[in-house]
């Protein structure tokens, strides 16, 4: 399991658009910033069954409206994916 966190430059006055854009790719979720143009996003991948994280990260910076993406948080660990397996069953 992969979580990243991002800030995501959009256009000016686009951040409402391009978080749309956003939330319709798979593990993504936008947490705030329309209104500012700096996207608060958070990635995440489960391995196999969902795009890596940096194929993710790399496919944000041809939506419509995006200007540049920034990491700002990693986290990564197959223990993560174990406590989360431990949890579900």
């Amino acid at each position: 399991m992969n979580i990243c966190s991002l800030v995501v430059h959009t256009k000016p006055e686009k951040g409402p658009v391009v978080s749309k854009r956003l939330e319709k790719m798979t593990g993504v979720e936008v947490h705030g910033g329309e209104d500012a143009d700096k996207l608060i996003v958070t990635v995440e991948d489960e391995g196999e069954t969902v795009s890596p994280v940096s194929d993710t990260m790399n496919a944000m910076n041809g939506v419509k409206g995006v200007v540049s993406t920034i990491l700002i948080y990693h986290y990564g660990g197959e223990e993560s994916l174990e406590e989360m397996k431990r949890e579900i069953n």
